[in-house]
C-alpha cells in the first residue's frame, strides 16, 4: 500500500485515473497456509 501511495504522490498515474488496489494478504497470510508448503 505504501508503494501505491508513493506512486500517486509522485504523479505516476495520470490525473483522473482509476486505480484498483487488491490486497491479497501479503507475507503474513502465508503463515496461515504453512501446511501447504511444508514439503517444499
Amino acid at each position: 500500500m505504501q508503494g501505491m501511495i508513493d506512486l500517486v504522490q509522485k504523479g505516476f498515474f495520470p490525473e483522473g485515473s482509476r486505480i484498483l488496489y487488491a490486497h491479497l494478504g501479503g507475507a503474513p497470510a502465508i503463515n496461515g497456509y504453512g501446511y501447504t508448503f511444508r514439503d517444499g
